[in-house]
């Protein structure tokens, strides 16, 4: 039997060789930021967690350019590359740019509220350089179809008895967890909400790397 997957939000998934980086430098760098201030977040007002974004030029953390421009994007631009050749499969080029536009790093009893990057971005990417499957939660991603949050009420005898774990059943649920690996990079569509869960019962913090990738205008 085969299956086409029509109208659906892929997930990429990608394994990033810990030996081809300084990873325990950067992980260090990360944690020595999270050590001076375990809340660090300007995005908004309801989050709990301390992540890097719209507040790199902040003179209390040492956000070195060093970690980012040096280490980090060369990686990320293999891989970016290899996304659009192999997974999109353009048939005309087009002209992109991405950026680091965070990292996170979430403790205990933190989380992250749901949000989108378009109409900003049209892609993300999310590395995980630390993360434990025992005890981090991994990230949620929100049904987009108009129909996902409705499922469980028009067939509740059916819904109460589909595998909500099963990947190809998410589109009959509202939100998905997906639980990444130690060293994975996901790249999925800017338009998917998606969310960090609180962390319970966590003896070291989940961090991870986002990227964002803008299409650009001929």
């Amino acid at each position: 039997m085969n299956k086409k997957v029509l109208f659906g939000s892929p997930i990429h998934s990608y394994h990033i060789d810990k030996q081809s980086y300084d990873k325990e430098k950067v992980i260090n760098h990360i944690l020595e930021n999270y050590d001076i201030d375990k809340e660090r977040n300007v995005w908004d007002k309801d989050s709990n967690l301390h992540h890097s974004y719209g507040d790199f030029n902040n003179n209390k953390f040492n956000d070195s350019g060093i970690i980012y421009n040096e280490i980090m994007i060369p990686l990320y631009s293999k891989i970016i590359k290899n996304f659009f050749d192999e997974k999109i499969k353009l048939v005309k080029e087009i002209k992109y740019k991405f950026d680091i536009a965070n990292y996170t790093c979430v403790g205990d009893g933190q989380y992250m509220k749901s949000h989108r990057h378009l109409p900003d971005f049209m892609f993300t990417c999310v590395h995980y350089l630390q993360f434990d499957r025992n005890q981090h939660t991994g990230i949620r991603l929100f049904n987009t179809n108009d129909y996902g949050p409705f499922v469980r009420h028009l067939v509740p005898s059916f819904y109460d008895k589909i595998n909500n774990e099963e990947e190809d059943n998410t589109y009959m649920f509202e939100h998905y967890n997906y639980l990444p690996v130690e060293d994975e990079m996901i790249i999925f569509s800017g338009l998917l909400p998606h969310a960090i869960p609180r962390q319970t019962n966590t003896t070291k913090p989940r961090i991870s790397i986002v990227t964002n990738i803008r299409i650009e205008n001929d």
